[in-house]
């Protein structure tokens, strides 16, 4: 490393323009005790640091180049933020091997047998199983039911599922799912009915039997909720809450703006910018409101974590990623299985957004997992993932 010298001016320039993204960088460390009922911008900020960090990355790459002790700033700012960073992004880097393989066969299978149960679960928010056609393709939903079929969940968690009672129907997945998958066990809780038949909720299908369940309601909104389902796993009963937090209901007006911003488009005319402007408002709005029901529902929810009279599984969709207050607040005493077992950003939002992790896996801490995957396989507006575990007794 050269020794202080003055900088040349474009370096001066680069140094300058680090020191505003160190800024910011250090700025999204608070966000996730951040209550947004108390400052709802901050949760919007968070949103900001997986980019902010890959600027930092670049600075600090360029001063390692250059050999100037600038470089210190990005490091030391990216490594103040070390636990956000773990939680953002997961390292494991080799496949998780068993600590029995020096038994044999028989060994490891009587062990199994007596003091252990492997659990294969899946989380899908199937976007109605494309009930309407959004990604404009009429093999979605086969696709969705050939991959359920394909990697054998012994759990799968829905979100956003429907189905049709009627027996014709092509879209009665209760009936597809109990006879002809297989998953004997299920609880259905639903959050909207029409004309008697057609259902909406969140849903968990098992080849465990489910010896109770229940919903946790919450008082600003009726289509989000959590279900929760106790699973008699041979012998040992867990708890699984299956959740789907607050929407940020962005309507295709909303969308479509989005993707002309990401495109440029804009000719500057007055009611061109008069219509962004409402646009943006609306977002804006829509944001605001998402973040501060998140932030009560993730509340509400850990509470019943902690007082829940067996040990618990939390999985589905948060609709937050992990650097905001309802990641924090519901993950704090449990261990997310991607950052475990899996590899990089792990984006499960399929949308037209940014691929941010919203969906997850969240076991008690004295489950093993063993593997997680982000499957991506675009039938949805969400990826879905699995995870395998193992449930020591």
């Amino acid at each position: 490393m050269e020794k202080p010298k003055k900088l040349s001016f474009l370096s001066n320039i680069v140094f300058k323009l680090n020191m505003v993204a160190a800024l910011a960088l250090l700025l999204t460390y608070p966000v996730p005790f951040i209550n947004p009922s108390t400052f709802w911008l901050a949760a919007l900020w968070g949103l900001t640091y997986p980019f902010l960090l890959f600027i930092n990355i670049g600075f600090l790459l360029y001063w390692l180049l250059k050999r100037h002790w600038q470089v210190f700033l990005s490091l030391i700012v990216i490594l103040l933020g070390w636990n956000l960073l773990t939680k953002t992004i997961a390292f494991h880097l080799v496949e998780h091997k068993s600590e029995i393989t020096t038994m044999t066969k028989d060994d490891v299978d009587e062990n199994l047998e007596k003091d252990a149960t492997d659990v294969k679960i899946m989380t899908y928010n199937v976007q109605n199983f494309d009930l309407y056609n959004w990604t404009e393709n009429v093999e979605s939903r086969n696709k969705m039911i050939e991959l359920i079929q394909s990697e054998k969940p012994d759990i799968i968690n829905f979100q956003e599922f429907y189905t049709d009672d009627n027996d014709d129907s092509q879209f009665h997945n209760v009936k597809l799912l109990v006879n002809e998958l297989g998953y004997k066990h299920y609880s259905f809780e639903k959050t909207l009915t029409l004309r008697t038949t057609n259902h909406w909720g969140l849903a968990t299908f098992s080849k465990f039997p489910i010896v109770d369940k229940g919903r946790i309601t919450f008082p600003e909104t009726q289509n989000n909720i959590v279900a929760y389902s106790d699973i008699n796993i041979k012998g040992d009963t867990v708890r699984l809450f299956n959740l789907h937090l607050q929407s940020i209901h962005l309507g295709r007006q909303d969308l479509k703006y989005l993707k002309q911003l990401g495109l440029g488009e804009n000719d500057g005319k007055k009611d061109e910018k008069t219509e962004h402007w409402k646009s943006f408002s609306s977002i804006v709005s829509k944001l605001k409101a998402a973040y501060v029901k998140r932030g009560n529902q993730a509340r509400t929810l850990d509470s019943h974590i902690e007082d829940s009279p067996y040990r618990v599984i939390v999985c589905g969709d948060f609709n937050d990623t992990p650097t905001s207050y309802t990641y924090e607040t519901i993950s704090c005493k449990l261990q997310d299985a991607f950052l475990k077992t899996g590899l990089g950003l792990g984006g499960t939002y399929a949308g037209p957004l940014p691929s941010f992790r919203i969906d997850y896996v969240l076991l008690d801490p004295s489950f093993e997992a063993r593997a997680t995957e982000v499957i991506r396989k675009k039938y949805s507006d969400h990826y879905p993932m699995t995870c395998e575990f193992r449930i020591w007794k």
